[in-house]
């Protein structure tokens, strides 16, 4: 119950606006998908499995009303983890309270519950992939046809949720080869029973990867080269020059779990490496070694590693409860108050919508008000009121004739509103055009101008919303600006408003 109120707390974190843009694209598909009339998604960067989940529980919502719906969806999928996650630890230690801490400390996690207030398929994935490797753990304690074909449901379904799944297609081999090697005839028949049940569910998941196959592999191929090349599309430059693999860790320790939390990873990883769960680690190993090294890193990426990261933490949590009862209890009393922390961002008004109250009650009617492309508009409504600039700031060259045109709409400019970190944090980055691609020298000096109040505009307006808990006088405040761009950009970014000094008009 607990876990279900932490997720569905603040659900609509949004107040309907659709301010992440994943969901607002997967509801846009889901909102022309009719059973039975039309299945066709037309869109194949993520698989159809959630969207036709979606449908099935909503089939006659809109746009509006499948937002909520989806998000539902979402938490229902994240409970079915937890419970995954307590099965798994039942089969992995064979002791109820590493178990239950595990579900714990995974219904405490705050990238989870960030995760399951968004319809995005990444939640899917990971409630698949921990079932994947739970039907794995029992096959190879009792290989049978049955369960060969329950591998091939979940298996088809993790890959018409994202096809990124497809990395664990050697594993589930090696798993039945490995376990029924003796006999190959047996051998043989899993094997082909296992490809037959994978076929005819992923064909039921996601018809239309068959049917409209060459449009299929152009979108995955776009995918798949986003993920070698950070400066594919704008969204993705904030990634260039991160070190693989180290980047992911850091935003896991600091933000996805907290400091305490990591730490307890850690040490149920060393406990549990002198352990015989060799399936168990190379599973989630050879996930990590396969996504870490991808040019672009969104946190969510590494969602599947969650419930590994809270095994292993109850694991090392019940070895230090064994020790000291008293420093196990403060630990979990800390990481408690880190989650909720977090979770407080709910509690308050998301700031695009405080920032658009704001507009509306301080920029006069008629203003010209300039926002960045590739995000979000502001206001978020009331923008009929306003002459609108458009900020091309990721346009290359960064050169003359970009700027003559930028010129030109911030001299007509009143407002500059700062949307989110989106641009300015890999836009300032990108300055030596020796060293990058895509550089963005002068873009560069724009924001440094703009910030220190040299452009001839001064900041009249911020919105933060900072992971804040206040008890009686003592106050938690952490802010997050360094971490990963998603992990703010969703739910509580920060926004700036500049006014044109008025020597300038």
């Amino acid at each position: 119950m607990s876990a279900f109120f932490i997720r569905f707390y603040g659900i609509n974190w949004d107040q309907g606006f659709h301010l992440h843009p994943d969901e607002r694209m997967l509801i846009m598909v889901a909102e022309r998908i009719k059973f039975f009339s039309n299945l066709n998604p037309d869109f194949f960067n993520y698989g159809s499995l959630p969207i036709y989940l979606l449908r099935i529980i909503a089939p006659n919502g809109h746009y509006d009303s499948l937002l909520i719906s989806g998000r539902i969806l979402s938490v229902g999928f994240d409970l079915l983890t937890i419970i995954l996650i307590y099965r798994i630890g039942q089969l992995l230690f064979k002791k109820n309270k590493i178990s239950l801490l595990s579900s714990l400390l995974y219904t405490v996690a705050f990238f989870p519950i960030q995760n399951s207030h968004f319809f995005v398929v990444d939640v899917f994935l990971n409630t698949f992939v921990t079932g994947l490797i739970y039907i794995l753990l029992v096959y190879s304690k009792s290989p049978s046809i049955k369960k060969a074909i329950i591998l091939g449901l979940v298996f088809a379904a993790m890959m018409a949720t994202k096809f990124t799944a497809i990395i664990f297609l050697p594993i589930i081999i090696v798993v039945i080869l490995w376990k029924t090697m003796k006999q190959w005839k047996n051998s043989a028949i899993s094997l082909i029973t296992f490809h037959f049940s994978l076929l005819t569910f992923y064909f039921l998941f996601m018809p239309y990867a068959f049917i409209q196959h060459q449009q299929f592999f152009v979108d995955l191929s776009t995918q798949l080269k986003m993920n070698s090349n950070p400066y594919i599309f704008p969204y993705t430059l904030q990634y260039v020059g991160t070190v693989p693999y180290l980047y992911y860790l850091k935003n896991i320790f600091f933000w996805g779990l907290g400091p305490i939390f990591s730490i307890l990873s850690i040490v149920g990883l060393y406990q549990i490496s002198k352990s015989k769960n060799i399936l168990f680690l190379i599973f989630y190993f050879l996930y990590f070694l396969a996504i870490g090294r991808s040019a672009v890193k969104f946190m969510r990426y590494m969602l599947p590693l969650y419930p590994f990261f809270a095994l292993l933490a109850g694991y090392g949590l019940y070895k230090i409860y064994e020790r000291n009862k008293l420093f196990a209890y403060m630990l979990v009393t800390c990481i408690l108050l880190w989650s909720f922390t977090f979770i407080n961002i709910y509690s308050l008004p998301h700031t695009r919508i405080a920032a658009t109250e704001w507009i509306l009650k301080n920029v006069p009617e008629g203003a010209a008000i300039a926002t960045e492309h590739w995000d979000d508009g502001m206001p978020l409504y009331g923008g009929e009121k306003y002459l609108r600039q458009e900020l091309t700031l990721y346009d290359q060259p960064d050169g003359e004739n970009k700027w003559k045109i930028l010129d030109e709409k911030l001299r007509k400019t009143d407002y500059i509103i700062i949307a989110s970190n989106r641009l300015y944090i890999p836009l300032q980055k990108l300055n030596d055009c020796k060293k990058y691609k895509s550089c963005y020298p002068i873009t560069s000096k724009y924001y440094q101008k703009l910030f220190s109040e040299k452009l001839g505009f001064k900041k009249v307006a911020e919105f933060t919303t900072y992971p804040k808990l206040e008890i009686g006088n003592w106050k938690l405040e952490i802010r997050d600006d360094v971490a990963d761009e998603s992990f703010t950009v969703y739910d509580h970014p920060k926004i700036m408003i500049f006014k044109k000094n008025e020597k300038n008009n």
